[in-house]
């Protein structure tokens, strides 16, 4: 009798460890299909940002802007922005609870590009883009990183050696919430 019940048991232990390999094997094949959906989400997404980086049809909404001393500002969105429009180029940038030139607390540039080069031959780095802006206050250059995640970086420099550096999401021109300030001139 207590051969059979170490029989029984040793089936039983046999049992759970062949439930539990199977059980990890499921795990791991879980974390595969999830890895490779977020890698064809990726991919996809890259593809649209690589439409809208060509047709020049995109705005980065800035959540922080970096000045050039490196100061942080936490900002809203959907009043600082580059904004790019064919060959209308927009950058806007306010300061919640103060009168500005614009109208919103800050100053707008509008102006028409007069260079634009992009760079997304490499899918493993963000897509590059280099543009120049002539508006009344005269050329800014515009160097703008966009990741596959949807996040970009842009900085602003104009003739006077200012320079100022947005961050945030990219977005299509009919997915994005900005408002536009007057312009100063």
């Amino acid at each position: 009798m207590k051969t059979y019940y170490i029989i029984i048991v040793a089936v039983f232990l046999f049992l759970s460890s062949a439930l539990q390999a199977q059980e990890k094997a499921t795990k791991k094949e879980k974390r595969a299909a999830k890895k490779a959906l977020e890698i064809a989400q990726s991919d996809s997404l890259r593809v649209i940002q690589e439409i809208w980086a060509e047709n020049k049809t995109f705005v980065l909404e800035a959540q922080q802007v970096f000045n050039k001393r490196g100061e942080v500002f936490q900002l809203s969105p959907s009043t600082n922005f580059v904004y790019f429009d064919m060959d209308k180029a927009i950058v806007q940038l306010s300061f919640n609870g103060l009168v500005g030139w614009n109208g919103v607390g800050g100053i707008t540039i509008k102006g028409n590009i007069t260079k634009y080069k992009y760079d997304a031959e490499n899918k493993n780095k963000p897509i590059y883009i280099e543009a120049t802006l002539q508006g009344s206050d005269g050329f800014q250059d515009i160097f703008l990183w966009i990741s596959s995640s949807g996040q970009g970086e842009a900085q602003v420099n104009d003739m006077r050696g200012n320079r100022i550096r947005f961050t945030g999401h990219v977005l299509s021109l009919k997915d994005s919430r900005v408002y536009i300030g007057s312009e100063r001139f």
